[in-house]
C-alpha cells in the first residue's frame, strides 16, 4: 500500500483536510509556497517548462530528459516516479514516451500546475502532493528520478530512502544534480523565497545512496553534447573538452548518478 506524507506544518494535509499539530517547518513552508511567492511571472515560466526560454536553456532541459531515458532505459508500459517533480514537465515527457508515469512534489501549487498542464496537452500523467523526504511507494516501480530536487532538502538521506522505497527490487534511480556550489550560487533564491539551495559532492551522494541499499553506483560526466562544426578550432574543441569535463568536473558539471535498489 503506498503512503504519500504530506510536510509537515500546521496547514491542512492535502487530500485529508486534517491539519498537524506540529511547529510549522519554515523550510518546507517556502518550497511549498514558492510558486506564490514568485509572482505570476515565475509562475508562467513553470507553466511552460521547458519551453519559452532562452534557446540555450530549452535546449539543455530537452538533451536532459533524453539522457534520463537513455540512462534509466527506459521503455514504454514501464512505471515511472519523479520525487520532487515541480511543474511536472519532465514527468509528462516520460508519459509521452509510453510510460506510466507519477510525479510528487510538496507544493500543492505545483501538483495543480502539473495536472493543468497535462491535460492541456492531453498527457496521462499523474500527480500527487507529498514530502519527498517522507514518502512510501510500496516498491511499485521499475524507475526513479529525482532531476534538479535533491538540493532542496538538507535531508538527501531521507530522499534516497524514499527513492528506495519505491523500486522494485533492481530498479533503477537517477540523481541529477548541481555540484556542491549550488550551496553559494542559490544563496540570492534562498535570501529572495526562503528556499533551500544546497549542493553535495558525488562522494557524499555515492555514500548516501550505498547507506540507502543502492548498488551498482555509476557516475556519468554530462557535457549535453553540444554540436561541433568542421572547422579546425570545432575539431579541436571536440576532442579537448571531454577530458576538460573530468578534470573540471569536481568545480562546475553536473553531476549525474545512476544506482539500483536492492
Amino acid at each position: 500500500m503506498c503512503r504519500a506524507f504530506a510536510a509537515e506544518g500546521t496547514r491542512p494535509v492535502p487530500g485529508t483536510g486534517r491539519a498537524h499539530n506540529r511547529p510549522v517547518d519554515e523550510r518546507k513552508q517556502a518550497e511549498v509556497e514558492y510558486p506564490e511567492r514568485i509572482g505570476e511571472a515565475g509562475r508562467e515560466w513553470l507553466r511552460t517548462k521547458p519551453f519559452a526560454n532562452e534557446p540555450r536553456e530549452t535546449a539543455r532541459h530537452l538533451i536532459d530528459a533524453g539522457y534520463a531515458i537513455e540512462l534509466l532505459d527506459l521503455r514504454a508500459g514501464q512505471r515511472f516516479v519523479e520525487l520532487g517533480c515541480g511543474p511536472g514537465w519532465m514527468t509528462r515527457f516520460m508519459a509521452r514516451h509510453g510510460l506510466d508515469a507519477h510525479g510528487y512534489d510538496i507544493s500543492p501549487q505545483m501538483i495543480e500546475i502539473a495536472r493543468e498542464e497535462a491535460r492541456r496537452e492531453n498527457v496521462e500523467a499523474h500527480f500527487e502532493t507529498a514530502d519527498y523526504e517522507r514518502l512510501d511507494l510500496g516498491h511499485a516501480f521499475d524507475a526513479c528520478l529525482t532531476y534538479d530536487a535533491l538540493h532542496h532538502s538538507p535531508n538527501p538521506e531521507r530522499v534516497l530512502a524514499s527513492a528506495h522505497r519505491a523500486l522494485k527490487p533492481g530498479g533503477a534511480l537517477l540523481v541529477s544534480e548541481p555540484n556542491w556550489k549550488q550551496r553559494f550560487q542559490g544563496k540570492d533564491a534562498t535570501a529572495e523565497f526562503g528556499t533551500t539551495e544546497l549542493g553535495y559532492s558525488p562522494r557524499r551522494l555515492k555514500r548516501l545512496l550505498k547507506d540507502a541499499g543502492f548498488t551498482e553506483i555509476r557516475r556519468f560526466h554530462n557535457n549535453r553534447k553540444r554540436l561541433f562544426g568542421n572547422r579546425p578550432g570545432d575539431v579541436l574543441a571536440h576532442l579537448a573538452e571531454p577530458l576538460t569535463y573530468r578534470l573540471l568536473a569536481p568545480f562546475w558539471t553536473q553531476i549525474w548518478l545512476r544506482a539500483r535498489a536492492r
